[in-house]
């Protein structure tokens, strides 16, 4: 028979096995719950990102945050008392089915496929025009309009020797050393619309393929590196360049060094586009796609090539192709009058 100070030796003996634990659970839990604040505050107060540089590279972190999640949870699931684990657990699962969202995904015969007449854009940030010839020349054989940032005089020379002006014979844009240059090569007459009041090179510009009207816009953003104040600055140039065009059939395609919620991505947004990253998928699984950096060594960590559209424009979302010579995954868009 087991007398009671029997099972009271058992209890404290139990006790005193899970208190290391409570004590890992209690660091694990504190250390998840301070790498979540940050990105939390930044995401539900955006115009904190444009106050310092370290905020808005912290901001890179938000498509992340299911990790500090998932550690707070388990630290709760290892502090808390057996009957207030599933707060822990909760936690554990809501936060790995909100990270697992982009590949959800609707059956694929309820997905309607492009249409014959469906515009194609590549979009690459060539890094000073060092990007593989072959692999651009190959990607640019399905695509009606090439949008090219960071376009050197050398690169332009490159894809006219290669014969690139027999199937793209109309261009506008700049061809500049460093981060200068931009350029739209177009199948069709293509006619500048506008420029924008950016460091780099933004356009728009307008063209006519298989019937339809089409207004491209391409643009290079400057990088939170160069300062707060001028990316945001920049974002606000350039939603002025496209807002004027948004009753139209409008393509905007470019490196906009920003993440989806970058406070400048959500300015250039609200003058009423969309990002194609919502519209139909081409192939299952296709939604979580970085762009940058691209370099064998370590993986693409953030998308901050993007494609977006007006409401008068279908999309499907883009695929994204590893070209070597850039640190730039090229961008691949297609899009049909809604």
């Amino acid at each position: 028979m087991t007398g009671p100070s029997t099972k009271t030796t058992r209890r404290d003996s139990r006790s005193a096995g899970r208190r290391p634990l409570r004590t890992v659970g209690v660091l694990v839990a504190l250390l998840g719950g301070c790498m979540t604040v940050p990105p939390v505050a930044l995401l539900l107060v955006p115009s904190i990102q444009a106050m310092n540089r370290p905020f808005a590279f912290l901001t890179c972190t938000i498509p992340y945050i299911s990790i500090p999640l998932v550690m707070l949870g388990l630290g709760l699931f290892l502090a808390l008392p057996r009957r207030r684990r599933l707060v822990g657990i909760g936690l554990i699962v809501v936060s790995l089915v909100a990270a697992s969202a982009p590949w959800w995904r609707l059956p694929m015969a309820s997905t309607p496929r492009p249409p014959e007449d469906a515009l194609r854009v590549l979009s690459l940030n060539t890094e000073f025009g060092q990007a593989d010839q072959s692999t651009v020349l190959r990607l640019a054989e399905s695509a009606d309009i090439l949008a090219f940032q960071e376009n050197t005089p050398e690169f332009v020379q490159s894809l006219e020797d290669e014969n690139l002006l027999h199937d793209f014979p109309y261009r506008v844009g700049t061809e500049a050393y460093e981060s200068y240059g931009t350029m739209i090569w177009s199948r069709t007459p293509i006619t500048l619309a506008a420029t924008g009041d950016t460091r780099y090179t933004s356009l728009v510009a307008l063209t006519t393929v298989r019937g339809t009207a089409w207004t491209v816009a391409t643009l290079h953003a400057v990088s939170p590196k160069d300062g707060s104040a001028v990316w945001e600055q920049d974002a606000v140039a350039i939603a002025d360049l496209v807002k004027p065009h948004v009753g139209e059939h409008l393509v905007v395609v470019g490196d906009f060094n920003a993440i989806d919620e970058h406070l400048t991505m959500r300015q250039i947004r609200d003058v009423g586009l969309q990002d194609s990253m919502t519209g139909w998928p081409l192939v299952a699984g296709d939604g979580f796609q970085n762009s940058w950096p691209n370099d064998p060594r370590v993986p693409e960590l953030i998308r901050i090539d993007h494609a977006l559209h007006s409401s008068t424009v279908e999309a499907w979302r883009p695929q994204y192709v590893t070209v070597a010579g850039t640190d730039h995954r090229a961008l691949v868009a297609t899009f049909a009058p809604a």
